[in-house]
């Protein structure tokens, strides 16, 4: 009798964690915004702004690790070069990995970043452009 009674109460113990295990799965990126940290170079950004042309630009940006960004880069809008380009802001990291960046200049972003943060792709959300890239981890804070 105490041998079922020990194997029922393990039984409803593991069925009572599963709910946990699964939510865990879930999440691949549990350290939210600590997820992205350090520094990131631009791997191919491209795009191109309606009524004005194509665009390219290259550059870092530094995750706090802590929703604070800071991207200092060189841009080339429709053959127009400007260089050191900084802009700052805030950005989100989901549990699923997705996330959200806000930037000084009025651009946004989404973006999905690999659970180990060490590189993510993003778009931007902004009517009238069409920008895209990835960026990888060059340097940890």
């Amino acid at each position: 009798m105490t041998k079922v009674l020990v194997s029922c109460a393990l039984a409803a113990i593991a069925f009572a964690a599963a709910p946990q295990a699964l939510k865990a799965a879930d999440d691949p990126c549990p350290l939210r915004n600590a997820t992205l940290h350090g520094i990131y170079i631009s791997l191919h950004p491209t795009g191109y702004i309606v009524g004005v042309g194509p665009a390219t630009a290259n550059g870092t940006i530094t995750f706090d690790g802590k929703g604070n960004s800071s991207n200092t880069f060189s841009v080339s809008i429709n053959g127009v070069i400007q260089r050191g380009v900084t802009v700052v802001g805030p950005y989100v990291v989901n549990p699923d990995c997705t996330g959200t960046l806000s930037q000084s200049d009025g651009s946004n972003y989404d973006f999905v970043v690999l659970p180990d943060g060490s590189r993510f792709s993003w778009i931007e959300t902004d009517s009238g452009t069409v920008f895209s890239g990835e960026s990888v981890r060059f340097k940890n804070d």
